[in-house]
């Protein structure tokens, strides 16, 4: 029977990628169809092959198995059987209950699941992950071997952060949360205040500590007692559970970071407070079939449902457009309390994304701070796996590299489109990144006075690159070509070590068009070599058109052998530097 709980699975842990994992799962024809060591393999193999995953080795059933299991445990697909009292039914007899008639059979698509795969912004899916997390209670017919007593852990970590953002007493680090939030507790309206008095007395402890094995011995006492509590080994629930807490949590858009603690947003106070005011609601013992009829439908209420709310919500977010001639403007003058609920919501979700795009703005203005380039710097070493002082958080390294790779030229100058559009990687609220780019197009593309130049990433390295890498990036780039006709167009092709046959066809950059033969300029170049461009920021300011410089000087010696263009290539790197710098 277990003590504590887990979100998710330590497995999948990186919850960002579940929509898009989900997608291949409907795509490929699991829903419904998933059960069994060879439809497992195959659905680990398929994420692998679709990009949503990148790993060495084979395939395997048991991975396959914890992705389906993500999948279940967060509504978006059915089970096998479920256990009501004594009473034990099938999907087909269990779906027939709650009025969802089309699902017949273990792991197949629920409406959760569809809203999810057909939500086109960031919002949406925050707010179907939100009613998703706060519907989900435990123990339930999925999980039930928890012992008496009932718990919501999402409005659970949520009652706790206000408690404490209404102390000041900031947010809640991992460590905190696994020692007080991952236990399996009643949640009883006194359970949280319980537990903030847990953590202001451990707080009190350390901070008394004048030394580092002092503090130890505190977390050491701490740790005993959550192992005597849990049965299990306590490292796990403050390292792995917490750390997926924390990931799959944030995925509801109510929490930002600081430092290594997760607080609630400033502009979600509001809605954390009217969220409490009916929370937590426990159904599933009373109402088990009203219980998965919401989690499986994502109908769980949130305030936001309420007109008015969401009305106040699309007022305030209306006020911070600066541009008012902003089309947008004319649809909020038209709703009313007696609109569309469905309309109103669609209005708020691009409310919030254009919002976004204008702080977007004000974010690459900031990435031209001393402080910015050398956050950036960091992040590119240890992507690079170089050490760097500090703790520089990276749960998604393929997602990190596009996005720092973003922020580098963020930090240069004078980029002539809407700074969202240089990206194809979704963000956050925070513009952190959320994903990879999908396929079907370059990872990024930035649009300056004189010249288009397109940036592909990629973690892989050896014969891989040539198969994964070397025709997408000729041929985005040869579409680029086509739609900027006026200008030049360049790619830089970034990876940590790239692969001589990939040099050679970047080299002879030949493309064709049916018969029309044109040349692509494509510029091979380590992650390296990218740093020590980018770190000339550090010392003298430089331009766009400075840039255009070096790719050019690259440029001109791809008519020799591959590997000595590549050598030439970290040459004319390290000679640019220092013309740069004089």
């Amino acid at each position: 029977m277990p003590k504590v709980w887990n979100i998710g699975n330590t497995t999948v842990r990186n919850p960002k990628r579940i929509e898009n994992a989900l997608k291949v799962f409907v795509e490929e024809r699991f829903s419904g169809n998933a059960k069994g060591k060879q439809a497992e393999t195959r659905i680990h193999a398929k994420l692998k092959e679709k990009g949503v995953l990148e790993f060495d080795g084979k395939p395997s059933d048991w991975n396959g198995r914890k992705w389906r299991a993500a999948f279940y445990q967060l509504g978006f697909i059915s089970y096998e059987k479920y256990k009501i009292g004594r009473d034990t039914f099938s999907p087909t007899d269990f779906f027939k209950q709650i009025n969802e008639n089309n699902i017949t059979l273990p792991y197949q698509l629920t409406e959760a699941g569809r809203k999810l795969i057909l939500a086109t912004t960031v919002p949406q899916i925050e707010d179907i992950y939100l009613r998703q997390f706060a519907c989900y209670e435990i123990p339930n017919s999925l999980e039930r071997r928890f012992a008496d007593g009932n718990l919501k852990p999402f409005i659970l970590f949520v009652e706790v952060l206000k408690l404490l953002d209404d102390k000041h007493k900031g947010g809640l680090t991992k460590f905190e949360t696994g020692l007080f939030i991952q236990k399996f507790r009643n949640h009883t309206s006194s359970l949280a205040k319980t537990i903030l008095k847990e953590i202001l007395e451990y707080r009190a402890k350390i901070s008394k500590c004048k030394t580092a094995k002092e503090a130890k011995k505190v977390n050491a006492v701490y740790l005993k007692d959550l192992a005597k509590f849990s049965g299990i080994n306590p490292s796990s629930v403050v390292g792995d559970y917490a750390d997926t807490t924390f990931r799959y949590f944030s995925l509801s858009g109510l929490f930002t970071r600081i430092g290594d603690s997760i607080v609630i947003r400033p502009n979600k106070k509001e809605f954390v407070n009217q969220l409490l005011k009916t929370e937590p609601v426990f159904l599933f013992k009373t109402k088990p079939l009203e219980y998965f009829r919401i989690f499986y439908t994502n109908t769980q209420e949130i305030p936001t449902d309420n007109i008015k709310i969401a009305l106040n919500e699309i007022s305030s977010l209306r006020s911070n457009i600066r541009d008012t001639a902003n089309p947008l403007f004319k649809k909020v003058s038209t709703l009313t309390e007696k609109s569309n609920p469905e309309t109103v919501q669609n209005v708020r979700y691009e409310l919030i994304e254009y919002n976004n795009w204008e702080r977007e703005e004000e974010y690459a203005y900031e990435q031209q701070e001393s402080k910015s380039v050398t956050e950036i710097i960091k992040y590119l070493k240890v992507l690079n796996n170089e050490k760097v002082e500090g703790n520089v958080i990276i749960d998604d390294k393929p997602a990190y590299l596009e996005w720092a790779v973003w922020r580098s030229f963020l930090s240069i100058d004078d980029i002539t489109c809407r700074i969202h559009k240089t990206r194809r990687f979704p963000v956050d609220q925070d513009f952190l990144p959320r994903n990879t780019a999908p396929g079907g197009g370059s990872d990024l593309i930035f649009e300056f006075e004189t010249y288009i130049l397109v940036v592909e990433v990629t973690l892989t390295t050896s014969h891989r690159q040539m198969a994964v890498e070397s025709e997408p990036v000729k041929r985005h780039t040869a579409q680029y070509k086509h739609l900027y006709p006026t200008k030049d167009v360049y790619c830089l092709f970034i990876a940590p070590n790239i692969d001589n046959n990939v040099v050679e066809t970047f080299r002879i950059g030949t493309w064709y068009n049916a018969d029309i033969e044109e040349t692509v300029n494509v510029i091979p170049m380590s992650i390296s070599d990218f740093i020590i461009s980018i770190e000339t920021l550090q010392k003298k300011k430089f331009h766009n058109s400075d840039f255009k410089i070096l790719l050019d000087n690259c440029l001109t010696y791809r008519n020799t052998s591959a590997p000595k263009w590549k050598a030439t290539i970290k040459s004319e790197v390290e000679s640019w530097c220092q013309k740069i710098n004089l």
